[in-house]
């Protein structure tokens, strides 16, 4: 197999399960872009100065689509070739979580990019303590610990098929372990940049 100088990666699971951290690990690897979903939900959620835990209103998420078209559309029609890039998103178990992996999946393969999800999994309790983070806060993620308890508890993620994924967990594994171990994987499947 010739492989492929380029990929895409797409990082999964609930939230302040280390999907930007591994991904920018990863993408520094790669000599890649982290498109994390803050960088896709911030321009909207500085309007509101989000503290993290205040309601927003729900329409707000439906605002969010035309923006990632924008990144989704500019990378495949504008952005240099060469380029590797790792997604973060938490995509829910519905049409919509589908379709949106569906997109990224697709946009790999229109650019000749190796596409590997990465299921990111950790222990609820590390996971909780991780989101009142001042880092998190400050990229307007969410920051209500037993809002996102519950959350896990009670919200079922997309699964991607198995053979275009592989599941990490980051409770105790250092990221850049993981991030080596996502090259490890990208480089299985006949990435060669």
């Amino acid at each position: 197999m010739d492989g492929s100088r380029t990929c895409v990666v797409l990082m999964l699971g609930y939230p302040a399960m280390g999907k930007r951290t591994v991904g920018a690990e990863l993408a520094a690897l790669l000599d890649g872009v982290l498109v994390d979903n803050a960088l896709i939900n911030r321009p909207l959620l500085e309007l509101f100065r989000w503290d993290g835990v205040a309601p927003l209103p729900p329409e707000i998420w439906e605002r969010v689509v035309p923006i990632r078209q924008a990144v989704l559309g500019t990378i495949e029609d504008l952005a240099p070739a060469t380029n590797s890039y790792v997604f973060t998103d938490v995509l829910l178990d519905d049409a919509a979580g589908g379709e949106e992996y569906a997109q990224i999946r697709g946009l790999a393969g229109r650019r000749g990019s190796v596409f590997l999800a990465v299921v990111l999994d950790c222990d609820i309790d590390v996971e909780v303590s991780r989101i009142a983070n001042p880092d998190r806060i400050a990229l307007r993620k969410g920051a209500d610990p037993e809002g996102y308890r519950r959350y896990r508890q009670t919200t079922r993620l997309f699964a991607p098929p198995a053979t275009e994924a592989i599941t990490l967990d980051t409770t105790n594994t250092p990221p850049p372990v993981n991030a080596e171990r996502i090259l490890a994987a990208l480089r299985d499947r006949g990435f060669r940049g």
